[in-house]
C-alpha cells in the first residue's frame, strides 16, 4: 500500500470508515455554498437565503452568523434561523457566552451538552451558556460546533458561525468539524473582501447599518413589507423592527446633514403658523417650528426637497432660515398638536365646506331667478320671440392660492345663454 493511500486510510478509519461516495457528496455541496459566497458582496443577503441549506449540509437544527461590532467590543447577530424576532442581538466578547468565548478566544469549539458545567469548564472555568434564550423561546440546546472567523493576513477577528443541535442527536463528528472549518475560512475571505472594499450605502438609513441598528438583509426585509402593506419604511422599522424614532431620527440627519428635532409634547404653536392651513402641511410635509426676530427654525422629514423648491424663501424672503429633520410619526404628531386632532378637523372641514356650498346654491338660485326675470321683463316690452336657457355650471370652480400656501375654492359658475329673434326688425341678437 503507498504512502499516500495509508494516510488515506488512516484518515477514513478516524472518520468511522465514513462512507466515500457520502465525503464527496457532502464536499460537492459544500462547494456550491461557498462558491456562492464567494461570487457576491453581501454575505448576509446570501448567508439569509443558504441558511437552509447550510443547516441540511450540517445536520443541524439551527445556525448563527455574528460580524464584531465597530467598537470591537461584542458580536452581533447578522443571520440567525429559527428566531421569529426580526431584532439583532449582541454578545459581549467575553467568556459569559460560548459564542462570545470563541470570539475572545479565537478558538473553536465542539460541545456535546452545552448545559454540562463540567464540559463548559474545560474550555474555560468562567465558560457559561446563555439559559434564558432557551427559557425564552422554549427551544432546547444541546450540541454546538461554533468557530471564529479570522482575518488570514492581520489575524482580526471579523465574526463567529455557530451551529446548534446535531439532528442526529449527538456531537458533532469530525467530518463536519472539518467542512465547518472550510465553511469559515471561506466568509472570512468574504468578510475580508468586503472591509476592503466596503458596500456604499446610498439611504436615509445608512447610519443605523454603520451603527449595527439595523442590517442590510433586515433593511430590504423592512423595504419590501412596506411595499407590500403601503406604508412608509419607518413605519415598518418602528413597529415591527422595534427601530426607536430617536436611531431613525439620527439617521436621518446625518443622511441630510442637518439637527433631528423629535417631537416634544410641550411645544407652542409659533404665531407665524397662524395662517397656514393644515391640508398645506400635511400636502408639503414641513412646518415652522420656531421664530425668532429674524430667523425661523423649518421642520420637515426632507430638507433636501423644501430647500430644492424655495417656497420657504419666497414667503419668508427676509428671515434667515435653518432646516431640522425629524420622522414621519413625529411630524404627524407635531401637526396633530399644533392644528389638532386630525378626524376633528376634517369634520370640522367638511360641514365647514358643505356650508359653503350650500351658501352658493342659495344665491345662484337667487341670481338666476332675477336675471330670468329682468331680461323677460326687458324683452317682453318689445314682443320679440325669443328663447332663455339659464343653468348652472358646479363642476366649475376658481382657486385663489394666498401667500400662507392656504387655498380658497369658490365653487359653482352660473352660466346664462339667450338668443332673441326681432321678428319686426328683422335682426337676430345672441349674447
Amino acid at each position: 500500500m503507498s504512502f499516500v493511500r495509508r494516510i488515506q486510510q488512516d484518515k477514513y478509519d478516524v472518520y468511522d470508515k465514513e462512507d466515500v461516495h457520502a465525503r464527496l457528496h457532502f464536499f460537492k455541496n459544500l462547494q456550491t455554498i461557498t462558491n456562492a459566497i464567494h461570487s457576491t458582496s453581501n454575505i448576509e443577503q446570501i448567508m439569509l437565503d443558504l441558511s437552509q441549506s447550510i443547516c441540511e449540509l450540517f445536520d443541524c437544527e439551527r445556525l448563527t452568523l455574528y460580524s464584531v461590532n465597530y467598537k470591537k467590543n461584542a458580536i452581533e447577530s447578522k443571520v440567525k434561523t429559527g428566531l421569529t424576532s426580526f431584532k439583532d442581538f449582541a454578545l459581549p466578547i467575553s467568556e459569559k457566552s460560548i459564542a462570545g468565548f470563541v470570539a475572545m478566544s479565537k478558538q473553536s469549539v465542539n460541545i456535546s451538552n452545552v448545559y454540562d458545567e463540567a464540559e463548559l469548564k474545560k474550555f474555560s472555568p468562567k465558560l457559561e451558556f446563555l439559559r434564558r434564550v432557551d427559557q425564552r423561546t422554549g427551544f432546547r440546546t444541546k450540541h454546538m460546533l461554533v468557530g471564529p472567523l479570522i482575518h488570514e493576513q492581520s489575524n482580526e477577528l471579523l465574526g463567529v458561525l455557530q451551529l446548534i443541535n446535531n439532528r442526529n442527536d449527538c456531537q458533532f463528528p469530525p467530518l463536519l468539524e472539518e467542512g465547518f472549518k472550510y465553511l469559515r475560512n471561506t466568509l472570512a475571505v468574504a468578510f475580508a473582501q468586503r472591509l476592503m472594499s466596503p458596500q456604499v450605502i446610498h439611504t436615509k438609513f445608512d447610519s443605523l447599518i454603520k451603527s449595527s441598528i439595523l442590517s442590510i438583509p433586515e433593511l430590504g426585509l423592512a423595504a419590501r413589507a412596506a411595499r407590500r402593506k403601503g406604508v412608509d419604511v419607518e413605519e415598518i422599522l418602528i413597529d415591527e423592527f422595534e427601530v426607536s424614532p430617536a436611531d431613525i431620527g439620527n439617521s436621518l440627519a446625518t443622511f441630510f446633514e442637518c439637527d433631528y428635532q423629535p417631537y416634544k409634547a410641550d411645544r407652542q404653536r409659533p404665531e407665524a403658523l397662524k395662517n397656514f392651513k393644515r391640508a398645506y402641511v400635511e400636502d408639503h410635509h414641513w412646518l415652522i417650528l420656531e421664530e425668532n426676530a429674524d430667523s425661523l427654525i423649518v421642520m420637515t422629514t426632507d430638507p433636501e426637497r423644501v430647500m430644492a423648491s424655495r417656497i420657504v424663501h419666497s414667503l419668508f424672503p427676509i428671515a434667515k432660515i435653518q432646516y431640522c429633520v425629524t420622522t414621519q410619526k413625529e411630524f404627524r404628531q407635531t401637526v396633530d398638536q399644533f392644528f389638532g386632532d386630525a378626524e376633528n378637523v376634517t369634520a370640522i372641514t367638511e360641514q365647514n365646506a358643505q356650508d359653503a356650498i350650500d351658501t352658493v346654491s342659495a344665491a345662484e338660485k337667487a341670481l338666476l331667478a332675477q336675471v330670468t326675470e329682468t331680461i323677460q321683463e326687458a324683452f317682453a316690452k318689445s314682443h320679440p320671440e325669443f328663447q332663455i336657457d339659464v343653468r348652472s355650471r358646479e363642476d366649475k370652480t376658481v382657486s385663489r392660492m394666498h401667500k400662507d400656501g392656504s387655498v380658497q375654492r369658490i365653487a359653482g359658475q352660473v352660466i346664462v345663454d339667450f338668443h332673441v329673434d326681432f321678428l319686426d326688425t328683422g335682426m337676430n341678437t345672441a349674447a
